[in-house]
């Protein structure tokens, strides 16, 4: 096997070891299935390898295990709520004076388009073709400030807006033009936020915003940047929206790790 990209780090695999536990434990008892242990580290170490390499599950180097063994293993996880459990720990809320949300587009590839509705699977046509949108919002060091939602292609930051930020109150939201919506700055406001969005050209009566707020706004862009340094994010291989979002909360929680955010 190449030690290229192979082995999760030894940080990262101690404290994941160390969330499955608390989650098996505060669900009393394992939600797995099955009579014996499961052999984690290895299973860890084959998330690993297809987060930053991309490779389908079949394509798993035998050095890991059977792959139908670890998806099963990683499928269980994901079905019994351990990713949404991973994604509340990453979750600081309205701590933070200013957030930034944005949204960035995932390539669906063709093995990831099967059967279902396209709207329960989170993809949509838009000009680029079949594409998944990630909707986030972070404060400046990159720590998640509300949960990501996951949507279609085609659908608009501004739909999603208001829900994303449904549970944030008393800070400055930060968004780009892409947002520009007077119900929406109408929104935050009521909230007790300060919405920090700049009007589209060629809006008649555009209202003020914090131009030197504004341009710290790359904190959310950078965030983009290191997901899709793990190639399995880059493009979406994975069918089912659930699996997909338990990738993206395991490169957070690698992102949380490498920077000593947690």
């Amino acid at each position: 096997m190449t030690d290229f990209h192979s082995f999760m780090p030894e940080t990262l695999r101690g404290l994941m070891k160390k969330l499955i536990g608390e989650f098996r434990e505060a669900n009393h008892g394992s939600p797995l299935g099955g009579g014996r242990t499961a052999a984690v580290d290895g299973h860890l170490n084959a998330l690993w390898y297809l987060l930053r390499n991309g490779c389908a599950w079949r394509a798993l180097p035998s050095e890991f295990g059977p792959w139908c063994a670890i998806h099963q293993y990683f499928n269980r996880l994901s079905t019994a709520g351990f990713f949404e459990f991973l994604q509340d720990r990453m979750i600081i809320g309205d701590t933070s004076e200013a957030v930034f949300m944005n949204s960035t587009h995932c390539k669906v590839h063709q093995h990831a388009n099967g059967r279902g509705s396209a709207k329960d699977k989170a993809i949509g046509k838009s000009r680029g073709g079949l594409n998944t949108k990630i909707h986030i919002v972070v404060d400046a060091l990159g720590k998640l400030a509300a949960p990501m939602e996951l949507t279609a292609g085609n659908v608009s930051d501004v739909t999603v807006a208001p829900k994303l930020l449904e549970n944030l109150e008393d800070t400055a939201v930060v968004g780009d033009k892409g947002q520009d919506s007077r119900p929406l700055r109408d929104k935050i406001r009521a909230q007790d936020c300060e919405p920090c969005i700049p009007a589209r050209k060629n809006v008649k009566d555009p209202g003020p915003y914090d131009a030197a707020l504004y341009r710290t706004r790359h904190a959310v862009e950078n965030v983009f940047q290191r997901l899709k340094v793990f190639r399995r994010l880059a493009s979406r291989f994975e069918k089912t929206k659930r699996m997909f979002f338990a990738f993206i909360c395991c490169a957070l929680a690698a992102i949380y790790t490498a920077d000593n955010l947690w």
